[in-house]
């Protein structure tokens, strides 16, 4: 049955006049703009790799003057002072979140759609991928032909895919080469990403020979990075720190794959990036939530927030940010 959630929805997606949508530049949040744009195609969409709402991005709403923005698989309550600043600015806008990660505020209070399955239960573990498909679903949109999609955000964002084998091999594949564009190439890899699902209509479509390429070069310096991280890895009690060295952006998936080799252990992965510090932080136990701690250890010094197994933080000052860490953990 549709609510009057999804109608509401239905409605803002399909009106006329000028929309943006913003996106987070990994799997999840690549897959999930790619399904809502295969049925509503009038968004202006952008990647973004994480909730800052700084000066620029403001002003570029500002100027676009849109009826609808819609943030997906991003976390921008965290900024909900400057989002409400923004909509003070806009008030004709209608703001829509679809996000999956730790809430910070729920804007449903301040006139604005906001869909996060720990809404109502508040440690759910649901890829915003898998939200948007049943979203889609709910429109009565014929969205069936693009499981695999969802199921390639699903895991990649390491939820569990509960789909056909077939449909999850397909999705694994997707995934993988997804990873790798955003790794080698940042921003313009997703985009690029986003745009072969976009014009893909399954999965044996997803396919180029320089997304193959960049898997093969991103496999074979992940795979130097483990070696490496065996060598150079600094432990304190449960934490185990390392920094990576690579042109590549490699930190999240390096974290994921080492926690899996640690799961009872913190790790925290951090990569040097201008003046600027790219860190995530995974705990497979569960023990200590990794998403507060890059919250609250990132404050002042930059920003930080995820999932109670999995998180990230941009600072400008490494060493503060691993004393906060270590506090935490004492």
């Amino acid at each position: 049955m549709t609510s009057n959630l999804e109608i509401a929805l239905s409605k803002l997606f399909a009106a006329e006049g000028r929309k943006l949508l913003f996106h987070h530049i990994d799997s999840d949040g690549i897959c999930s703009a790619a399904l809502i744009l295969k049925f509503f195609h009038s968004f202006t969409f952008r990647g973004r790799e994480g909730p800052v709402l700084d000066k620029k991005t403001m002003k570029y709403i500002e100027s676009k003057k849109p009826n609808v923005v819609a943030w997906i698989d991003i976390p921008i309550d965290q900024e909900w002072k400057k989002l409400l600043a923004l909509k003070e600015k806009l008030p004709e806008t209608k703001f829509v979140i679809i996000d999956h990660h730790i809430i910070t505020a729920n804007m449903n209070y301040y006139g604005m759609i906001h869909i996060n399955p720990r809404l109502r239960k508040r440690d759910a573990y649901i890829p915003t991928s898998y939200v948007v498909y049943k979203i889609l679903e709910k429109m009565k949109c014929d969205v069936k032909p693009y499981k695999w999609i969802a199921c390639a955000g699903i895991i990649g964002d390491y939820g569990k895919c509960m789909m056909e084998r077939e449909i999850m091999k397909h999705g694994k594949r997707v995934s993988d080469l997804i990873t790798s564009a955003i790794v080698l190439k940042s921003v313009k890899g997703s985009e690029k990403a986003l745009k072969l699902l976009l014009r893909s209509e399954t999965p044996y479509d997803f396919s180029t020979s320089e997304l193959e390429k960049w898997h093969k070069i991103f496999v074979k310096e992940k795979n130097r990075i483990i070696a490496d991280f065996e060598t150079k890895k600094e432990i304190y009690g449960d934490f185990i720190f390392y920094e990576i060295k690579s042109r590549m952006n490699l930190t999240s998936t390096i974290s994921s794959v080492i926690s899996e080799r640690y799961p009872r252990n913190v790790i925290i992965i951090r990569k040097k990036s201008g003046d600027f510090w790219k860190i995530s932080l995974r705990c497979q136990s569960g023990k200590l939530n990794v998403g507060e701690i890059a919250r609250k250890a990132s404050e002042g010094i930059g920003s930080g927030g995820g999932h109670e197994k999995s998180s990230g933080a941009v600072v400008n000052d490494w060493e503060t940010f691993k004393k906060r860490v270590l506090l935490f953990g004492s």
